[in-house]
């Protein structure tokens, strides 16, 4: 649903809860995030002098192997590290010191503070302290008490973030931002994200996830600012999820458990260990001789023959028909030197398929996204390495490359083009921070020129912050008056399916898509994972990962 933006910025007054003159880095970000990409201010601390901690201590053994996990697989960008709310760009805030009434789980604000907290008039709260709120507080702000959840709440609840997914092996790990409500556990969702879960380390789960919802208040703001208020609470109504009200309550786990779950976590991880050894990863293209992706049988699938996988192999396949002939630019990955070029397919005949280098760089290159425009032929490939995205022009197509410039002046992942109502639109994955996963978001751009020095952001990006439906798998293409978006799955394992998206909606103020459905890996046993997906004429180009 579009709808008109008739809110002027506003500042937006933020109070913070805390346990101390420190927050962890993460939450500094947030703040600071705040306040210099929107038009927040930090007005009040709201301390706590008297933390308690939430129910009992740590089992000792769960409190070891944590020590441990985070000492081995330390980041570098440390989302716990502890630091002073007072370096925040904007400091001259008011503290309010308060000792609330504590029971076992909750804590209670007196009349009195409550009083010294409404004089302040406030927007928005943000709980980085205290634990289980109710009554009053909650009502003050004007925009309620928002508080993280680093896990999926329709799937457990309580704790610790991040910890039972690497543990019991699930394939995604959530992260929401919500409204507290009186009701236990069922704060209302403003914010949701699916990121794949780290198989090895509880400490590198965490960090990634952590850092990442960093951002969601200021894009909350933003929406708010982008739609107006009223419009934002509607939009929110429409897109509410349903909460499971009985989901599993998970803790710290005792003694026992936890040497159960450490040897399942050590025994599942040597055994994947040992099958990459034993079966080193690839990927192989395929064609199918007609253009149903969502009626494919196992029986049309041809992979095109490779001679030694052990060195080279090839994905990220492009087609294109020229001349009354077929070309398939794609990426070949150098299994030595861990880097791509992209290459030239000249399918000869059914068993023969001769190769060309085209563009080769000091850095990494793939997904060789080609596109057409007033009878030249362009590459666009991911450079992420390189920290910005290049444009090449054919010269003598299709093995002659150059005049390569500037496409896009920072990192982005699987670059994919579309024009549509006059307009240049630009899908890539970017990370929100430098130690989040590039797999999990989707940015939007739009242009009115190919050659655009400035592509202007999609106020609703990221537009999908899902790792299950959000980096590019190929070009966006029509049918039957529908227009889809090809979607890597990335939930189990990098590249593991093709999410078919339908796109409902695409404007400069609104963006919607919904899944329409998938390209298993199945379909060519014994395949890992489909990650690309693309058309020429009555053919179909896909890729599967293998270890075999």
């Amino acid at each position: 649903m579009t709808f008109k933006n008739y809110n002027s910025p506003q500042l937006y007054r933020i109070g913070i809860l805390t346990d101390s003159d420190t927050l962890q880095a993460w939450e500094w970000e947030c703040l600071n995030a705040l306040i210099q990409q929107v038009n927040a201010e930090l007005v009040l601390e709201i301390r706590n002098l008297s933390p308690k901690p939430s129910g009992k201590k740590s089992p000792f053994l769960y409190r070891v192997y944590r020590a441990l996990d985070r000492k081995i697989f330390k980041s570098e960008f440390d989302a716990f590290k502890r630091t002073p709310i007072d370096s925040l760009s904007q400091s001259n805030f008011t503290q309010i010191q308060v000792k609330p009434i504590q029971t076992t789980y909750r804590d209670d604000f007196l009349k009195e503070d409550l009083e010294k907290i409404k004089a302040f008039k406030l927007d928005l709260i943000l709980r980085f302290g205290f634990r289980i709120l109710t009554g009053e507080i909650l009502k003050i702000p004007r925009l309620g008490v928002w508080s993280f959840h680093h896990g999926d709440p329709s799937v457990y609840r309580g704790g610790p973030p991040a910890f039972w997914e690497v543990m019991l092996g699930w394939e995604t790990t959530g992260t929401v931002l919500q409204k507290l409500t009186e009701q236990l556990d069922q704060g209302e969702i403003l914010y949701q994200s699916y990121a794949q879960t780290n198989p090895l380390s509880v400490d590198r789960n965490a960090n990634a996830i952590f850092w990442k919802s960093s951002c969601f208040v200021a894009r909350i703001l933003s929406r708010i600012n982008t739609l107006g208020e009223e419009a934002w609470l509607e939009e929110l109504s429409e897109s509410k999820r349903d909460q499971k009200p009985k989901v599993e309550l998970k803790r710290p786990p005792e003694t026992f458990e936890m040497i159960a779950l450490f040897w399942k976590l050590l025994r599942r991880n040597i055994n994947r260990k040992i099958q990459e050894i034993k079966k080193p990863a690839h990927w192989e293209i395929a064609v199918v001789n007609h253009s149903q992706s969502d009626a494919i049988q196992s029986s049309e699938i041809e992979l095109l023959r490779q001679e030694d996988i052990s060195s080279n192999y090839l994905a990220d396949p492009f087609p294109v028909f020229y001349q009354g002939k077929s070309y398939v630019f794609a990426e070949e990955f150098d299994q030595q030197t861990k880097k791509g070029r992209i290459v030239c397919l000249v399918p000869e005949t059914e068993k023969q398929t001769i190769l060309k280098p085209v563009i080769q760089e000091a850095w990494h290159v793939s997904y060789p996204f080609i596109w057409e425009e007033n009878g030249s032929y362009y590459l666009i490939p991911e450079s992420a390495e390189a920290g910005k995205l290049f444009i090449y022009k054919g010269l003598d197509f299709p093995f002659q490359w150059g005049m390569k410039e500037v496409f896009f002046d920072g990192e982005g992942y699987d670059p994919t083009l579309y024009v549509a109502n006059g307009k240049y639109w630009l899908f890539l994955n970017q990370k929100p921070h430098p130690a989040s996963s590039p797999f999990d978001e989707l940015n939007l751009y739009y242009s009115d020129s190919l050659h655009s020095s400035e592509w202007k952001a999609h106020p609703m990006n990221p537009i999908v912050s899902d790792v299950r439906c959000s980096r590019p798998a190929g070009k966006l293409f029509e049918k039957e008056g529908k227009l889809f978006r090809p979607a890597q799955d990335s939930g189990r394992r990098y590249g593991h399916r093709i999410a078919v998206r339908e796109i409902l909606e695409m404007t400069e103020n609104s963006y919607e898509e919904q899944t329409a459905y998938f390209i298993e890996p199945e379909l060519v046993p014994p395949a890992l994972g489909v990650h690309t997906l693309n058309f020429c004429g009555d053919q179909m180009y896909l890729d599967f990962y293998f270890r075999k």
